[in-house]
């Protein structure tokens, strides 16, 4: 564990030293905080009501942490860690503890707060390794009114910051719940490489036949909210312990064993992966911040110019009133207070009308950022079909609107103020994640050399 608390102190350097100075002139939020938990790899578990999470937490942990049963007995969030005695804590005293890296969890309010709790066991595993427990997924959308906090959005934070996330289905409910495909759609976006799915409880089919018509629908389901032509793998899995609670007919579990055990194997892997997955959202967040940063200077320089030239005509014309005004007073005071009011009028209109386009332009480069993105990427986007960056682009979008309509368009910085924030990002992109890479690779090595 040394080497991976080692690894991000590095990366939360490289975030406060290159990323931050950057992302400070548009408010954009960085989701790496020197807040958050250091070194302690965590593997989140979701799932339906009674799909066998909290079996599956005792079963990993050899203790019986977890309440379980057929109906729903636990409704909140259970973080389980690693203490030196047993204790509970509840949400409000989680957040608001020093000791404790949960403080950003307070934003979601009191009622979310009343279903978070924190578990400390002194078991050998949790010294490694924390667990999240969630609650079952209900019927009901979230967005229909199912709960009294935004569960889409807590998922989505444990997600964010978790290394694995196992995704339990059981037999009875393979996929079908309405706030099961919401998590899919909005939560898990983008972050689908830490996901396993697990269709679990396989002791309880009697026959083959009642297998792969479970199998067939939750494949089925998942195809509605995964938009790839090819289903991620599914594990199949049970726990051993509870079939001596089970009677009557089984189909065959000897190669479910090796499902369970490849589950578990990930588990274990659990602090490799956080590595990896440390390095990778400091290589994706810097990426998203350069385009950002490039696309928000773009809008500002493009809106400047057109400024420019509205001063430009006006600055004309009211040169043009200056000489027509001394030219008109050689025919008398009239003709030339007459073609110095004029002008002005002709200025003031000018200047309202430049005000008028601005607005228009600003309001239209705003609801048509596209060829701002296909310029600056003009070249890379000619050479190969680049997918990742029009991906960085979808995803990014909508923070780009909200710091231009925030800060105000002309109030962003432009091209040459961010030039050396903005290198010394770049910086980050081609030499720092590399290295840092060869660093793991390296670390992996010798874990090997050690192992044999």
């Amino acid at each position: 564990m040394s080497y991976l608390t080692e690894l991000e102190k590095k990366v939360q350097m490289i975030y406060d030293e290159s990323l931050k100075p950057l992302a400070s002139h548009y408010e954009y939020p960085l989701p790496t905080s020197s807040g958050e938990a250091i070194g302690q790899p965590t593997v989140l578990f979701l799932g339906n009501h009674s799909s066998g999470k909290s079996s599956f937490i005792n079963h990993l942990l050899e203790s019986e942490i977890q309440k379980t049963g057929l109906a729903p007995v636990d409704d909140g969030f259970t973080v389980i860690t690693y203490g030196e005695t047993e204790n509970e804590y509840d949400g409000q005293t989680v957040v608001s503890h020093p000791q404790m890296p949960f403080k950003a969890m307070e934003r979601f309010g009191p009622k979310f707060l009343s279903h978070f709790r924190l578990k400390t066991r002194p078991l050998a595993l949790l010294k490694s390794l924390t667990l999240v427990d969630s609650p079952g997924m209900i019927g009901a959308a979230v967005d229909s009114g199912g709960r009294d906090y935004d569960f889409t959005a807590v998922v989505r934070h444990f997600a964010q910051r978790a290394d694995l996330i196992l995704f339990f289905f059981d037999p009875d409910k393979p996929g079908t719940t309405g706030e099961t495909m919401s998590v899919f759609t909005q939560a898990l976006d983008g972050i689908s490489h830490k996901l396993l799915i697990l269709m679990h409880k396989v002791d309880k089919f009697a026959n083959i036949r009642d297998f792969a018509r479970a199998y067939g629908a939750l494949c089925w389901n998942l195809s509605k909210v995964i938009p790839t032509k090819d289903l991620p793998h599914i594990f199949n899995t049970y726990v051993p312990s509870l079939i001596s609670e089970q009677s009557g007919e089984r189909i065959p579990l000897e190669d479910f064993d090796v499902s369970r055990k490849e589950v578990l194997g990930e588990i274990e892997r659990a602090p490799a992966r956080r590595a990896d997955n440390v390095v990778t959202a400091l290589y994706n967040d810097a990426r998203q911040l350069s385009m950002h940063a490039q696309v928000c200077s773009h809008v500002v320089q493009k809106l400047w110019r057109t400024k420019l030239k509205s001063w430009g005509i006006t600055a004309g014309l009211v040169l043009l009133t200056v000489l027509v005004t001394l030219l008109a007073s050689n025919w008398g005071w009239t003709a030339g207070a007459a073609a110095f009011i004029g002008g002005l009028l002709v200025a003031a209109l000018s200047i309202w009308i430049g005000r008028q386009v601005l607005s228009q332009l600003s309001e239209a480069t705003l609801n048509g950022l596209d060829p701002i993105f296909e310029k600056i990427y003009a070249r890379q986007l000619a050479l190969e079909d680049r997918a990742d960056l029009r991906a960085l682009w979808e995803g990014g979008q909508a923070r780009i609107h909200i710091s231009l309509k925030a800060l105000g368009p002309m109030s962003v910085p432009g091209p040459f103020k961010i030039r050396k924030l903005l290198a010394r990002v770049e910086k980050t992109i081609k030499e720092e994640v590399p290295q840092l890479r060869r660093g793991l690779e390296t670390e992996a090595d010798e874990s090997q050399e050690t192992t044999k």
